[in-house]
Formats: structure tokens, C-alpha cells, sequence
């Protein structure tokens, strides 16, 4: 694994990341538009991808709301590389990384999947509607930049007016798709591109936003699941509050394993000291505007920085050592190797006033979780603050602000009422900050003995590529259909620098590789 230097850590910002949950933010620039020319409805005319000539894409139509079939249709993009041994091929395995705006295509191309998978299966790989390559859903920036943090009620109605306007704006620019983004009609989408490449059953993998794709598949198509893994899962029957308080408390829970983790790691920058008291001195400090960067001393870091960095890079990874020695670099107002310096900043004539930007769309199609009221908004707040007690104001836990001025969700909370006769593989960290373990442990009930959770003892988002033990549970199930026993654990892997990386514990580099996808997006550190 390619470690984070600690003066990197707090760099420079992604655009709208203040309001984004943590799941991950990730766009293809305009300049990297439908791989291939749309193909006629239930179609896919095949050709050598423009990034890597070795897989094909192309363009799949679908509607643009499954309930008109007859209706306007729309563009999805998709990727494969064939099996690379085509006389032991199984069939097609489709996979999506979550997000939940992030590049399928992408994954597919990358195709870091161990090689009995990518040896049976072709993979498949696509971008949700509205995302990426697939009619992008475009917003003005300047909208985008108008979302702000809620604080009170005046920046509360800012909001609210705000996220009302970011509405109407990406509908009229992005077509009649943009009120049809729920994962109900990427199901569909799903079942769509299962029949054009042929296979008469589903094989798929969704990573993190994409386990809430395998979970309604499913319930929606019981009799057309083959396998289904399920890879650091959404509890989509969770409601407003309750999903405050589990992201509030997964945030902690992580919180909590790097305090004990530094504990009795030496390799710590804060082996042998007081970790919460010293964490509890920044946060004062930063309260009181007395904490100024160590790379830019204009800017006064505050205490949402502080906790959007710690989510941020020990989310993914459990990269405690990383953390620690820049929390001590930040606390002392620099180190003995010099100022970081500064990112590059990329120049343009014509800076954007567009951008590509599902993300909030999509949300807020899935979950009603906008607070009715400035009043309710506190009300939840609080409640969720009982479980981050060292995390004041854990933004994950309030994202349903970005949903106040949205239209009503299309797919709205729900428990999910399972009729599956082939079992769903569901796999989850124990320690996860994004998807926390008890979101997996409520999906695995509300299953019920029609899927079999895997608990990964040790940390970090996205449980595929971290070791062996896990590893091969997956690809037996995918290839052979070999369901592990109910309550099947594997251990831990040794943190990053602590004992012994992942690789060398035996690990794959699958993790690794595919970090960026299920990490928390780039909060706003030292420059607004």
C-alpha cells in the first residue's frame, strides 16, 4: 500500500464536499463523455474503450422512468473485460462501487478482482444513471457553492433556499431522468444490462452505496438472483433520526479504535499520552480560533476541520499513525521537515460554471431525511451528539440538510421483505465509519436465513481486498455458489505501519486500490 505522507493529509479541498456524507464524491471530467454511440433499446454495440483498448464499452438505452417504457430513454454507460479464460467462463459478473455517484465503467476498467474471478467472469461494470458517463445530472457551481453548514436559523433558511434552487437548476439542465435517480430504477437498469449481455441469472458485487442496488434487486427480482455480495451495507430502514444516530455513533466507533489503537501502538506519535485530553485541547483551541495552519497561518483551522479530517482519513483505512503524527504537527504549528507545500492549483482561461453532480440527486430520491424545521434539525442534532462524544457535529449524521428544499424521496425507507431463494452474501467491517456495523447486523435480520453476514474483525470501508480469509469467502461464493456458515468471522489485518502492512499479512491490493472509492470525500480543510 502507497502511504499518505502526514504533511499531504490536509490538502487542498474537493468542490461541494462540505455536504456530503462521507460515502465517496467521485466524477469523470465532460471531456470523458459516452464511451461509444447509443445503441438501439436492449442493445450494446461493443468497442474498444477510449481509456484502455483491452475492455469494451458501450452504451446501454433505458428509460427514463421504468414507469413509461414507451417514454423518452436514456444513455446508460458500460464497461467489460472479458474472462480471461473463456472455455471455464460462468458468465457476467456486474458490479458498482457505491458512491453513490461513482464510475461502474471505472471499476470495470481498473478490475482489480483476484484472478479466478476475472479468469470465470466478464466484468461488467456501469455508471447509474445520471452519473458519469450515463446523462450526467450538470449543476451550476454557483449554486453549489451557496450550501452551507446549519448553525442556527438564519444559515438554516440559507440553506433550505439553497438546496430548492440547486433542485430546479440540475433539472432543467440534465433532462427527464433528473426525478427518476432512485435505486428502484437503477434495479431496473441493472436487470436490463443482466439480459443484454445474456445471462439468465444476476451475479453482482456492489460495494458500499451499491449494497443498497444488491439489497432491492433482491427484493424486486428474488427468482433472477445467482449471487449477490453485498460489501459494507446501507440499512435503508433506517429513518431520519435513527440514521443520524448510527452515522453519529459509527463515527465515534472509528474515533475510538484510533484512541485505543495509538494506545499500544509505539509507532504512534501519541503513544503514552492522555489521547482524548489531547484531542479535547484542539478542539478547544480551534473553538477559540487560537489553532492557525501550520501551512497557511492566515487561515484559523476550525473544529469542524478538525473532525472532517479524522473521519476523512481513517475511514477507508485505519491509518492511525498517519493521523496521529499530523494532529501533533498541527498542535506544535509545524515540524522539524518544513511548511507543506502548497497544491497546485490548475489553471484555465474559462473556469466551469457546470459541473456533473448526482450525488445530492440521488440521496435524496433514496431518503427522506430532511429535518422538517430548524427546530427538529437541533432536535436530531442533539440526539445524534449522545453518540460522538469526542465527535461534535459528525457531518455524516446531518446530511439530510442537503435534501431541505429536494422533491420527496421516490424511494423512501423501508425494511426489506426478502422472497430470495438463492442466498445473499453480505460482508461488512466491524469497524466502519461509513456503513457501520449495525446497519449490516439490521439488513442480515431483515434477510433473515435468506443471506449470511461475514464480519470482518478489523477496520476500514470496503472489506473485499483487505486479506485472504475474506477474500476467498467472496470468490468461492461467486464462483462456486459455496454459502459460508451463519456467524463466519475473519480476523483482522494489522493497521498500516503498526505490525505488518496488508499486503504482508497476505492481504490483496484490492483494498488498497479501491480506497478512494468508499472514503469520505475531501472536507474543507485549511481553505475555504
Amino acid at each position: 500500500m502507497k502511504h499518505i505522507h502526514a504533511r499531504r493529509l490536509f490538502a487542498t479541498t474537493a468542490l461541494v464536499a462540505a455536504v456530503t456524507t462521507g460515502l465517496a464524491l467521485v466524477h469523470v471530467p465532460a471531456a470523458q463523455a459516452r464511451p461509444a454511440a447509443a445503441q438501439a433499446a436492449g442493445a450494446i454495440g461493443w468497442t474498444p474503450c477510449p481509456e484502455d483498448a483491452s475492455a469494451e464499452c458501450g452504451t446501454l438505452q433505458v428509460p427514463a422512468t421504468w414507469s413509461q417504457p414507451g417514454g423518452p430513454m436514456i444513455d446508460m454507460a458500460v464497461a467489460r473485460r472479458p474472462a480471461t479464460d473463456p472455455a471455464a467462463r460462468i458468465g457476467s459478473l456486474i458490479v458498482n462501487p457505491g458512491g453513490p455517484d461513482v464510475s461502474g465503467v471505472n471499476m470495470a476498467l481498473w478490475s482489480h478482482f483476484g484472478d479466478d474471478i476475472r479468469r470465470r467472469f466478464d466484468i461488467v461494470g456501469f455508471d447509474p444513471r445520471g452519473v458519469a458517463r450515463s446523462t450526467p445530472i450538470m449543476c451550476s457551481i454557483s449554486i453549489l457553492n451557496r450550501l452551507t453548514s446549519v448553525v442556527d436559523q438564519a444559515s438554516f433558511d440559507r440553506m433550505q433556499a439553497a438546496t430548492r434552487d440547486l433542485a430546479a437548476d440540475c433539472r432543467a439542465r440534465s433532462g427527464p431522468h433528473f426525478d427518476h435517480l432512485d435505486t428502484l430504477e437503477v434495479v431496473r437498469d441493472i436487470d436490463a444490462l443482466r439480459e443484454a449481455v445474456g445471462d439468465p441469472k444476476l451475479s453482482f458485487f456492489g460495494m458500499s452505496y451499491g449494497t443498497l442496488m444488491a439489497q432491492q434487486y433482491a427484493q424486486v427480482f428474488p427468482t433472477r438472483v445467482r449471487a449477490i455480495v453485498a460489501d459494507s451495507n446501507m440499512d435503508h430502514s433506517q429513518d431520519k433520526v435513527g440514521f443520524a444516530a448510527t452515522q453519529a455513533a459509527a463515527g465515534q466507533d472509528t474515533f475510538d479504535e484510533f484512541v485505543a489503537g495509538c494506545g499500544r501502538v509505539p509507532e504512534c506519535a501519541l503513544y503514552g499520552r492522555d489521547i482524548r485530553q489531547f484531542w479535547q485541547r484542539l478542539l478547544d483551541r480551534a473553538r477559540r480560533h487560537e489553532l492557525p495552519s501550520p501551512d497557511d497561518p492566515s487561515y484559523f483551522i476550525t473544529e469542524a476541520d478538525l473532525v472532517g479530517f479524522v473521519l476523512r482519513w481513517l475511514t477507508a483505512q485505519p491509518l492511525w499513525l498517519e493521523v496521529a503524527a499530523e494532529l501533533v504537527r498541527v498542535d506544535e504549528g509545524g515540524s522539524a521537515t518544513g511548511r507543506a507545500a502548497a497544491a497546485p492549483r490548475i489553471a484555465a482561461d474559462e473556469p466551469p460554471t457546470v459541473v456533473p453532480f448526482a450525488y445530492q440527486a440521488i440521496l435524496c430520491a433514496d431518503w427522506n431525511i430532511a429535518p422538517t424545521d430548524y427546530p427538529s434539525y437541533r432536535a436530531i442534532e442533539a440526539y445524534a451528539q449522545r453518540f460522538s462524544p469526542d465527535l461534535p457535529r459528525v457531518p455524516r449524521a446531518m446530511v439530510g440538510a442537503i435534501c431541505l428544499g429536494w422533491p420527496p424521496a421516490n424511494n423512501p425507507q423501508r425494511r426489506i421483505v426478502a422472497t430470495n431463494e438463492a442466498k445473499v452474501l453480505l460482508v461488512n467491517s466491524r469497524h466502519d465509519a461509513a456503513t457501520g456495523y449495525p446497519w449490516a447486523t439490521r439488513v442480515a435480520a431483515q434477510f433473515g436465513s435468506r443471506a449470511v453476514l461475514v464480519t470482518y474483525e478489523g477496520w476500514g470501508h470496503i472489506v473485499y481486498g483487505r486479506d485472504q480469509c475474506a477474500d476467498g469467502i467472496i470468490e468461492r461464493y461467486l464462483v462456486s455458489l459455496e454459502v459460508p456458515v451463519p456467524g463466519t468471522t475473519c480476523p483482522a489485518v494489522p493497521p498500516p505501519g503498526t505490525a505488518a502492512t496488508a499486503l504482508d499479512a497476505g492481504g490483496s491490493a484490492l483494498a488498497p486500490a479501491l480506497a478512494p472509492l468508499g472514503a469520505a470525500p475531501e472536507w474543507p480543510t485549511w481553505r475555504h
